[in-house]
């Protein structure tokens, strides 16, 4: 009996590793006296499972793409036409690949699919290097986003549930399971198949040939001079990019890949069981205290609040130096404000899913505060640029004031109507005006108000050497002031500066504004040629 047992333990055990299930022997923590064993939970590893056709397709698709946007990222000039082609292209290649895994798309992962796309297209129309990077970093939230979206990934609505998501699908998808995608790669094909066998042996020969190589070219090299100018004749500069972006290309490419791959594998589901959370007493008091301290400073500041909704400067104080006093510092107010509330919210114990009174009111208390933060700052902000024009600085600040104005404003609203998704309106949000940023032009549009101000009187001087610090948007602006007659101090100025300036050729960096720049920057090569003639 005991043999037939052991028999069929080692049976079972060989089908468990052949269908990837964990496998426990039943009479293995058997415990003294006869009694039954306790029960043990498997342990979690993720199956290892053979790349398959569709698998490999994919891989070769992210491949390319990857390979082109690294190109881009390392040698273009710019941010532009090649990483808004690749990354664009990433998102169908993602879906069509998901295409028959469990769930579908909803109403937030298609909105934010179609905003990941409007991204992309925002690399070609604008020519802002600032609003590229902060575009690039929301396109990568975007598509994690469409991502757990798709695939009914979520564990909770909560934000350390959100956040919680994020973070696993950014390590624990990716980074913690890339052995996972490469093992399914270097063993693609049918188990035992010819065609899996030739794959590894090329894939090994390719590998120890490299070694083999570094050691005879330098040999051959120094054996025939024929060899030697061959060698030399080649465009060894190409090559070492073509390899960096081959390399970084290729593990950008098998991160996303093992994304994908991997992607059935989701996090854990909220259990049933309810969080206990802080009590309501301890939070309100812990806003009750802040409050406290808000209250003596809207007492001691209120001159100051009048002062500024009116457009009055208080005694003593210049235009800059009241503007410029206490801007940021109530900007990172507002900015603590949000999160104190956010994460008050979240640790609160709610009874029947309601939060308590008081802690409601105190946290709108924040909310209207930050709101009057908001309003004194730009206030103070609209007073500066009136008086001495617009920087980027100025007016990304101003709108990044509003945009925490409206995240406040959702907050507040949350207090009462509970189903608002505030995390999915700030997201949205927030997308929706760095896309309207960089399609504004932001280089452009400064240039063109201070000219103008400056024509019209507003302005009692203009700043050339602000401008000429500003990107291709302001090359248009530029360009005017190099013709204009009224002033010939501030035309030489921007004439030097537009002869300092060279058209951008390259490419993988095109964009709308860029373009537009190159076409009055040949203008002037032109001019130049004809008059040193």
């Amino acid at each position: 009996m005991d043999e037939q047992k052991n028999t069929a333990e080692r049976s079972a055990a060989h089908t468990a590793i052949q269908t990837n299930q964990s496998y426990i022997p039943v009479g293995s923590m058997a415990q003294p006296g006869g009694a039954a064993p306790s029960p043990m939970p498997p342990r979690e590893v993720y199956p290892k499972r053979r790349a398959l056709g569709r698998d490999l397709t994919l891989a070769g698709v992210l491949l390319g793409l990857c390979f082109l946007l690294w190109d881009a990222l390392c040698w273009a000039r710019g941010v532009g036409l090649a990483e808004a082609a690749t990354l664009a292209g990433i998102l169908p290649a993602a879906l069509i690949y998901l295409k028959g895994r469990p769930g579908k798309l909803t109403r937030y992962g298609t909105v934010c699919a179609g905003l990941y796309l409007l991204s992309a297209l925002s690399l070609i129309l604008s020519g802002d290097a600032s609003m590229k990077f902060l575009t690039l970093c929301v396109m990568v939230l975007l598509f994690q986003i469409m991502l757990l979206e798709r695939l009914a990934m979520r564990t909770g609505t909560d934000l350390f549930r959100l956040i919680y998501d994020h973070l696993f699908v950014c390590f624990s998808m990716s980074l913690w399971r890339i052995g996972v995608g490469a093992w399914a790669l270097a063993h693609s094909g049918t188990p035992g198949s010819a065609r899996s066998k030739r794959n590894r042996s090329v894939l090994l020969g390719l590998l120890c040939a490299i070694p083999a190589l570094v050691i005879l070219i330098p040999l051959l090299i120094s054996s025939d001079a024929a060899f030697e100018g061959l060698v030399g004749s080649l465009d060894w500069e190409f090559g070492s990019r073509a390899l960096i972006a081959l390399v970084f290309g290729g593990l950008a490419a098998l991160f996303l890949f093992t994304l994908l791959f991997t992607s059935d594998q989701g996090p854990k589901k909220k259990d049933g069981t309810a969080r206990k959370g802080v009590e309501p007493a301890a939070v309100a008091a812990f806003l009750g205290i802040i409050g406290a301290v808000y209250v003596l400073y809207l007492f001691s500041q209120f001159a100051y609040f009048t002062d500024a909704f009116r457009g009055l400067l208080p005694r003593g104080f210049t235009v800059a130096k009241y503007a410029r006093r206490g801007f940021f510092e109530m900007c990172w107010i507002v900015a603590i404000n949000l999160f104190l509330i956010v994460l008050a919210l979240g640790l609160c114990r709610k009874d029947g899913g309601r939060i308590p009174g008081a802690v409601k009111g105190l946290a709108l208390f924040l909310c209207v505060f930050s709101l009057i933060l908001v309003a004194t700052a730009l206030s103070k902000m609209i007073l500066y640029m009136g008086s001495f024009g617009l920087t980027r600085l100025r007016l990304t600040t101003s709108v990044f004031m509003v945009f925490l104005a409206l995240v406040v404003l959702a907050v507040a609203l949350r207090l009462f109507v509970k189903k608002l998704p505030v995390p999915q309106l700030a997201v949205t949000l927030g997308a929706v005006i760095l896309i309207g940023l960089s399609l504004a032009n932001v280089d452009g549009l400064v240039a063109r108000y201070n000219v103008d101000a400056w024509r019209s009187g507003k302005l009692d001087s203009l700043d050339v050497q602000m401008i000429c610090y500003l990107g291709d948007g302001a090359v248009p602006v530029l360009d005017e002031l190099a013709h204009d007659p009224t002033d010939p101090e501030i035309a030489a100025l921007a004439q030097s500066e537009l002869r300092r300036r060279s058209p951008q050729t390259d490419l993988r960096s095109w964009n709308l504004v860029t373009q537009k720049a190159n076409e009055v920057l040949k203008g002037v090569g032109k001019q130049m040629i004809a008059n040193s003639q």
